[in-house]
């Protein structure tokens, strides 16, 4: 049986710290979203974004560093894989 402790609360006051500011900005201001603020960050040219003669060693950072957390969470999350 699931009870919960510290980091269950820790947990969820990070989920919702992150959700509840992103879901506002998404409706109302998308400039203030993740999305946009890394994109800012990378200087990507939104009309181009797969030029990837273009990216600068910060846009593959971060790509790898995306790429890498979705997958590890893809798999951790639903199969309880790779602990």
């Amino acid at each position: 049986m699931f009870h919960l402790n510290a980091w269950s609360y820790y947990w969820l006051a990070w989920i919702m710290a992150f959700l509840v500011p992103e879901l506002i900005n998404v409706f109302r201001n998308p400039a203030g979203t993740l999305s946009e603020t890394v994109w800012a960050v990378e200087h990507v040219n939104i009309s181009q974004p797969f030029d990837f003669r273009m990216w600068t060693d910060v846009h593959w950072a971060v790509a790898a560093l995306v790429w890498a957390l979705f997958a590890w969470l893809s798999l951790h999350l639903p199969f309880g894989l790779l602990r």
